[in-house]
């Protein structure tokens, strides 16, 4: 390479400054991915490491009373199942009254039953009578909610384009991954502002880094809670105290990802939901944008700094279309 470039100073000398401007260029973006590289990897020692070591007592610093939604199954399940083993009461929201029952007969292990409530609600049916009723429910606990899970969310039953979806499912997005969230939010907010102390995790995902092929809608929908949690957390951090964590996870083995059974076995890159929900549980306190995972932070890393838009939708497409074992892939044309 260093006998070409002579090649071509000795054809015009005037290139040289221009080599010279490209090499400079180079060390330039060398030193800063190093600089990056050196940086994520000490902040997820910090995340990842450190705060499975040196748990926060996160009831003194928020208060005792939890909300999760979509507590019935995977990750929701998992997050209720840490919080009451430090000692959280819980306020379980989900669609099946019966699953409702059975995960509070788990958790009693862990805590006294009086001190698990339950509330019935679907989000795919979201009305504003809907979330009067859960606020009313919620009521008699709402000076003491130090932490809001906004966990319930749905997924495609397979990747597919736009027009090869279900227009129901179309609609659940909005309804769940996006409208849940934003009314959930507005139920219990109140009372931590009043408090002044509290946190709300909104489940955010990896999907929404950049635009994905044949899952466009969830990409789009995990998107707008990443941006609605940093605008929450800007309007209401410093004047109130309340901190706003955005999870950004990829894949978690779970009943959402059924439609693969390639993620359907827990590995180092898919963890299972408890997994996932004892490490991301240990972010709470040490950082306020997370995947949740070390192997997901990775990810992140990569996507970022290694993987252009075309390059990630290009790859995307091809990954997305060969682990679906649906039997419904998309087809090339």
């Amino acid at each position: 390479m260093g006998f070409i470039f002579q090649i071509i100073r000795d054809i015009d000398p005037k290139l040289k400054y221009l080599i010279d401007t490209f090499t400079l260029l180079g060390f330039i973006w060398t030193t800063k991915t190093l600089f990056s590289l050196v940086g994520s990897t000490l902040s997820g020692l910090r995340i990842f490491l450190w705060s499975r070591l040196w748990r926060l007592n996160l009831k003194k610093k928020y208060g005792e009373w939890v909300v999760i939604t979509g507590a019935t199954d995977g990750i929701g399940l998992e997050y209720a199942r840490e919080f009451a083993s430090r000692g959280h009461s819980l306020i379980l929201i989900g669609r099946n009254e019966t699953k409702l029952d059975n995960v509070k007969r788990q958790l009693s292990s862990l805590v006294s039953s009086n001190k698990i409530v339950t509330v019935q609600a679907d989000f795919n049916e979201s009305t504003p009578e809907l979330f009067k009723r859960i606020s009313t429910e919620l009521e008699p606990y709402q000076s003491e909610i130090g932490i809001l899970v906004n966990n319930a969310g749905v997924m495609f039953e397979s990747p597919n384009r736009f027009m090869d979806q279900p227009e129901d499912m179309v609609w659940q997005h909005v309804k769940v991954n996006i409208t849940g969230v934003l009314m959930m939010t507005r139920v219990v907010l109140p009372g931590m502002i009043n408090r002044r102390r509290g946190l709300v995790i909104n489940m955010s995902s990896i999907a929404g880094f950049k635009p994905l092929p044949l899952m466009g809608v969830y990409s789009a929908s995990k998107k707008f809670v990443e941006w609605f949690s940093n605008t929450l957390d800007y309007e209401y951090c410093k004047s109130h105290n309340i901190d706003v964590q955005t999870l950004v996870p990829s894949y978690v083995s779970t009943k959402m990802t059924k439609w693969s059974n390639f993620l359907q076995k827990p590995n180092i890159t898919t963890p299972d939901a408890r997994s996932f929900a004892r490490s991301a549980i240990a972010t709470i306190g040490r950082t306020k944008f997370t995947t949740g995972y070390w192997s997901h932070g990775i990810q992140w890393f990569a996507f970022e700094w290694l993987c252009p838009s075309w390059m990630y939708s290009f790859m995307s497409w091809n990954y997305l279309r060969n682990i679906d074992s649906s039997g419904r892939r998309a087809k090339d044309t």
